[in-house]
């Protein structure tokens, strides 16, 4: 991956970006989904339960982080967090 130039950035490349911040909060809500099935899953172990329930809150909020990215993209800006 190519660093960010911030000084030549277009319209398009935010829009990229967008959009992969975007591919990757579907992918979260996936593996949020995922683990809402073997935290459900009476064949799992009460630990392996336990750790997919914690994993889907992880899952969430990285498909909340991903798409709030996402949001400033396409505002035309980049996040704060990036400079």
């Amino acid at each position: 991956m190519n660093p960010l130039d911030i000084e030549t950035v277009t319209p398009a490349d935010l829009a990229h970006m967008a959009a992969e911040f975007e591919a990757a909060a579907v992918q979260a809500d996936e593996a949020a989904r995922d683990g809402l099935a073997a935290a459900a899953d009476s064949t799992e172990s009460t630990a392996a339960r336990a750790l997919a329930r914690r994993c889907v809150a992880i899952a969430r909020r990285h498909a909340a982080d991903y798409r709030a990215e996402a949001a400033i993209l396409r505002s035309g800006h980049l996040p704060d967090s990036w400079a």
